[in-house]
């Protein structure tokens, strides 16, 4: 083929590419992809310089034109570091090779007219600038594809192979060697029929192309890279608890389901534990919530210290945490959540001082099902909490729901000081503790103990508003607006009791109406119930 004809295809290439790399820099907008798009452009102009040769000057077809062919490498380079973090992406040597270029190509072009001289400094600047390239690919090899380095490296050692090749061809041309004994010959350009030309513009076409397809090459594997990073960081934020960095609740089924599977395939035990920390809300109204959180995180620290190798941790919700234990049966579960309820019973937590935990234990019975197990192990754990926290209770997967020997025991510092209030609360407390036995027992009569309960504390807030009134209470007011949110919310609990049964009344019924406002609202009443006594 004619050299003018590949010098045709090589500028209409050249042009091709250079603008797909702008197209795609002004798409991406990202630096590394600039400064290749910024290789390609001036690899362009320089094609048409050089194509140019005879009607232009010398100081632009001869020494511009090889400088911007040895840019272009270096954009190669360059962008390259950009893109992988490289520091400094262009280093000083890179002006040094620029600085080079220009010198020695001005020098040769003042005192020697002769394009093969040119042409093979040209070439031997243009090789050793696509050495950088290679050595920027080598310098991350651990984020690259193999098959993407060796394409790297391949086409990397076949382009400074063809600028040896042609440095050979263009020695052998004679034309520099004249040029050397200082003849004066020259050559009209690369525009000129031969074979070095030829071997130029064929191998400037194919490996213009093979850049391209390089440069695309690795930022679609960078963009891949990129993708399976952040992927990886949004299954870990999906999977995980921020606070603690334990693995949420979202990530338990599926390894639950796996263990139920093991296990009912082998026969293998299988528990799981669940703990909550007590009076946690007291910790945050006292506190504030950083020191809540501080509470927790070092609650999943000390927690995951003390699990097993084969155990999995994980953040429930809230203050609770719930303990895998595969290969467990009920009695080591247990033995393993008394060993973490002592730990944290003997922690310094930082400002909070002694925090306690309770613990409820399952575990898995064969072919049962999983909203049955965590009923199970919600029940131990609710046991734990009203048996007086700070203990364990468990529950094994073949058992029935068994009488828990638990009850809220009356205590001197909940005395008002007035003799009405007082026996009204102890009634309460008996109430509550009537309902708590038939509650665990499973027996009959709960829906009765519930409604003697309710009643009991519409009367009970009638009676104490009475006396807050009588001797001059002067939130009064207030503690009637909480007596009767309390007990519209205990009303709208029990015509639901038929549908959804009786656990959430039973909650807040001994919980929220008996302990939790005897001990916090009605002991800011006290100091005024106890002066009026005498």
């Amino acid at each position: 083929m004619e050299a003018k004809t590949l010098s045709y295809a090589l500028a209409l290439t050249g042009i091709a590419l250079a603008a797909c790399a702008v197209a795609f820099a002004l798409f991406r907008r990202e630096r590394g992809v600039w400064i290749y798009a910024a290789g390609f452009v001036s690899a362009f102009v320089a094609y048409s310089l050089l194509l140019g040769q005879g009607d232009l000057p010398r100081a632009f077809s001869c020494v511009l034109a090889s400088a911007l062919l040895v840019f272009f490498q270096l954009c190669l380079a360059w962008g390259y570091r950009s893109r992988s973090g490289a520091r400094p992406g262009w280093p000083r040597r890179f002006w040094a090779y620029a600085a080079a270029t220009l010198a020695s190509l001005s020098l040769a072009t003042a005192l020697v007219d002769s394009f093969a001289l040119r042409a093979i400094l040209s070439s031997c600047l243009t090789a050793i600038a696509a050495i950088e390239f290679l050595a920027a690919i080598r310098a991350s090899d651990a984020a690259v594809a193999p098959i993407l380095r060796l394409s790297a490296r391949v086409v990397a050692l076949a382009f400074i192979a063809f600028h040896a090749g042609r440095i050979a061809l263009l020695a052998a041309s004679g034309d520099s060697s004249a040029a050397l004994a200082g003849d004066g010959a020259a050559s009209a350009g690369l525009t000129e029929d031969g074979l070095a030309n030829a071997y130029t513009l064929s191998f400037s076409l194919l490996f213009s192309v093979l850049w391209a397809g390089l440069v695309v090459a690795l930022d679609v594997a960078d963009l891949l890279s990129q993708l399976g990073r952040k992927n990886d960081a949004l299954q870990a934020m999906a999977t995980s608890d921020e606070l603690t960095g334990l693995r949420n609740r979202h990530s338990l089924e599926p390894r639950l389901r796996a263990e139920m599977e093991r296990s009912s395939r082998y026969g293998l035990p299988l528990s799981i534990v669940l703990f909550d920390i007590d009076h946690f809300k007291r910790v945050n109204d006292t506190w504030g919530h950083q020191a809540g959180d501080e509470v927790l995180r070092r609650m999943a620290g000390l927690a995951s210290a003390l699990v097993r190798e084969p155990d999995d941790l994980f953040r429930w919700g809230g203050e609770e945490f719930l303990l895998v234990a595969p290969h467990t049966a009920l009695a080591g579960a247990a033995a393993l959540a008394e060993k973490l309820r002592l730990a944290v019973a003997r922690e310094a937590f930082p400002l909070v001082g002694e925090v306690t935990a309770s613990f409820g234990v399952a575990e898995w019975p064969p072919e049962g099902s999983l909203e049955a197990w965590f009923a199970r192990v919600d029940q131990a754990l609710y046991r734990a909490k009203n048996g007086g926290r700070n203990r364990v209770v468990a529950i094994g997967g073949d058992e029935a729901l068994p009488v828990a020997s638990v009850r809220i025991a009356w205590r001197d510092e909940w005395s008002s000081g007035n003799e009405l209030i007082d026996a009204q609360h102890i009634r309460l407390i008996e109430l509550a503790n009537s309902l708590l036995a038939i509650s665990l027992s499973g027996g009959e009569g709960e829906s009765d103990a519930v409604d003697a309960l309710v009643e009991h504390v519409k009367a009970h807030f009638a009676d104490e508003e009475r006396v807050l009134a009588e001797v001059g209470y002067p939130d009064a007011a207030a503690h009637a607006k909480l007596h009767a949110g309390l007990s519209l919310a205990a009303g709208e609990l029990r015509t639901r009791l038929g549908a959804e049964g009786s656990s959430a009344l039973f909650d807040f019924l001994v919980n929220r109406v008996v302990v939790e406002h005897l001990v916090k609202a009605d002991s800011l009443f006290f100091a005024y119930t106890r002066g009026a006594r005498g």
